[in-house]
């Protein structure tokens, strides 16, 4: 198995400043400009771009009630990074009114005016807290369902809100306090769905650190035990249970039991196979939302055992589902190279790059590992220079590209030790979801009240 550098980026808001003034002049725009106005999807509009716009339109026209819960939101940053791979910054402010005119669509302007609406029924409202998420906009999805103190103590959830509260706390609570949360309400008195998708919550967000925990384990139980309270009729109902499956399966994978995750997995997938959406917009959205979840999982748990070839297989299904992500591209070169097929590896980290944006970094530096790997070393040291023109802060082996490309004598695939193919993918090509966006602090709409938590957050390294 070809063994992969660790290219990590820093979360921090000094970092993603950096990262911001780099993609000023990067010249890697995005195409896609649902993030940067809400002007309709390209071909290479990721999947869940395609689901914003599609609930935009949906809440304009007054269908909220139609549009499903998808999964969490993607980055609140999508809108300040794909504004700044377009050379332009002005529309980075915490207020959607300052956008940009000439970036920002008819929808986006209807959008506005609909949310600021007195009269919003609750289906609207839940759909216009998702939508200013996926937007970068938290302080507003906070204002449209009435959250205004962040309180990780005496919170408590609304059941018709309760998914949305948790996204938006999420902007503003560290993580431990937004789990703790999480596992209260999936032990209280909530409706069952609500219950589990608090408790499925938990369990995806504990399974992301490797951590076999008692968090996991429980918040795991509370999921199916809910489940078990829920009738397994309809589309969704099928849907939701090929989740509970695809999270019940993160348990032996911290584990290291390729053979019971494997066969849960397996249970997810004859699930999501058993069940076809209808001719509804939003049913094949939801299908294909879910099944791009459960084939990225599949593709990390092959590669984890060196099973590069099924991993290629499972990629393959990300590509037919969403091939203007970059997160596809990266899973298929990093599936390519634990196979050995380094010339393949290259197409697919140079569909990477040609997707513009942030993760164009980390598709330009592996297409340079493999390049390298090939004998290629003029065309390896020129994607090397383009990952670090992209994003300065990202680091190889633990340390900055730059000084790792000194310390290996401009070879920064061949740095500090690295972990086998599998470890590098759960690395997060996306602003993690938790990581506010910092221009919302000008204007804060949640107060988060101080805890235990909070203050030894503040008080220790500022991660």
């Amino acid at each position: 198995m070809t063994v992969l550098p660790r290219y990590r980026t820093d979360p921090s808001p000094r970092a993603l400043a950096t990262r911001l003034r780099a993609l000023l002049t990067a010249d890697v725009p995005v195409a896609c400009g649902v993030y940067a106005g809400l002007t309709d999807p390209v071909p290479t509009s990721a999947l869940h771009a395609r689901i914003t716009h599609a609930m935009a339109r949906a809440f304009v026209a007054g269908e909220s009630a139609a549009v499903p819960r998808f999964s969490l939101p993607p980055s609140a940053q999508l809108r300040l990074l794909t504004a700044a791979s377009r050379g332009r910054l002005d529309g980075a402010g915490a207020d959607m009114t300052t956008f940009p005119v000439d970036l920002a669509s008819e929808l986006w302007w209807r959008v506005h005016a609909h949310a600021g609406e007195p009269s919003l029924r609750p289906a609207e409202r839940r759909v216009a807290c998702d939508l200013f998420l996926r937007l970068g906009y938290p302080h507003r999805a906070a204002s449209v369902i009435g959250l205004t103190v962040a309180d990780a103590r005496n919170h408590t959830f609304a059941a018709e809100f309760a998914a949305e509260q948790l996204a938006v706390l999420r902007c503003h609570l560290p993580a431990p306090a937004v789990e703790a949360l999480a596992l209260r309400g999936a032990r209280s008195g909530l409706p069952a769905a609500t219950r589990r998708d608090l408790a499925l919550f938990v369990v995806f967000r504990a399974a992301a650190t490797g951590v076999d925990s008692t968090s996991l384990h429980a918040a795991a139980a509370l999921a199916m035990r809910a489940a078990s309270e829920l009738p397994h009729a309809g589309f969704s109902d099928a849907l939701a249970r090929v989740r509970l499956h695809r999270a019940v399966a993160t348990i032996p994978f911290v584990r290291r039991d390729i053979v019971e995750t494997h066969r849960l997995l397996g249970r997810a997938v004859e699930g999501l196979t058993s069940v076809a959406p209808g001719e509804a917009e939003f049913d094949r959205l939801a299908w294909a939302d879910e099944a791009y979840a459960l084939h990225a999982l599949l593709v990390q748990t092959h590669l984890a055992i060196g099973l590069g070839q099924r991993a290629v297989g499972h990629a393959d299904e990300l590509v037919a589902l969403s091939p203007g992500d970059d997160r596809t591209w990266a899973l298929r070169g990093d599936a390519l190279v634990s196979c050995g097929r380094l010339e393949e590896a290259v197409e697919a980290y140079t569909q990477g790059v040609a997707l513009g944006g942030w993760g164009a970094a980390r598709a330009a530096h592996l297409r340079g590992f493999a390049l390298q790997r090939l004998g290629r070393a003029v065309e390896a040291e020129a994607d090397f220079l383009l990952a670090h023109r992209i994003d300065p802060t990202a680091s190889v082996g633990g340390v900055g590209v730059a000084a790792g490309r000194r310390a290996t004598g401009g070879r920064v695939g061949a740095g500090a030790p690295s972990a086998v193919v599998a470890a590098t993918v759960p690395v997060v090509w996306a602003v993690p979801a938790d990581q506010a966006v910092p221009t919302v602090q000008a204007v804060p709409a949640v107060q988060a009240v101080p805890t235990a938590s909070t203050s030894a957050a503040s008080s220790g390294s500022g991660g």
